[in-house]
């Protein structure tokens, strides 16, 4: 699919992937690294895990709704704050993860000639795992305000689920753009000393 210059056509596939291709693609993970970097560094999420006695739920990729309350509970009232303040900014975060994502996987299968394939459905895969950490943080925020167990549970599933789709994006996602990047290499090449 990379016939005009690397170039996805939103008419081919019925989305507009084009918009993170060619520079827009490479500023986006510039964005993405950036953010990640000051987040997890000086930025809230760094700050929340340097706390003394600080439990990071979502590392641990389930929790029971008890646990759940216990880590928030264990908080102090500047704590609290800074988790509010950190699950708002994990917003920002967890999109520009989804959209790093789903442009990585375009532009393999784009390079592989893959989008008008069922491989296209991996592109649903980002999305679920947006669903579900949105979720995760919506509910960990209500546990933050009523301390309500049966709310942790839910965040512990949520979390869960996020996960079983976080963990397997990640290779996909580099595989893909790596793959895709030598294919499209391999075949100017070719291009190039054809018309030699």
């Amino acid at each position: 699919m990379f016939k005009n210059k690397g170039r996805i056509s939103k008419s081919e596939i019925g989305h507009n992937y084009h918009r993170f291709s060619g520079w827009r693609l490479v500023a986006l993970l510039v964005v993405f690294v950036l953010y990640a970097l000051w987040f997890t560094g000086p930025g809230p999420f760094g700050q929340l895990v340097r706390l003394e006695g600080y439990t990071y739920l979502q590392g641990r990729g389930f929790y029971s709704g008890v646990e759940a309350v216990a880590a928030i509970e264990a908080l102090s009232s500047d704590g609290r704050r800074l988790k509010f303040t950190e699950l708002g900014f994990d917003v920002i975060y967890m999109i520009l993860q989804t959209w790093v994502f789903e442009a990585l996987i375009a532009f393999g299968l784009s390079a592989f000639g893959l989008l008008r394939t069922r491989w296209r459905w991996l592109l649903l895969a980002p999305m679920g795992y947006l669903l579900f950490d949105i979720l995760e943080d919506g509910a960990l925020a209500l546990v933050l305000e009523t301390s309500s167990e049966t709310i942790g549970s839910f965040a512990g599933v949520f979390t869960f689920i996020k996960m079983a789709f976080f963990l397997p994006l990640i290779p996909i996602s580099l595989g893909l753009s790596v793959t895709g990047s030598v294919a499209m290499v391999l075949r100017n090449l070719k291009s190039t000393d054809t018309r030699s």
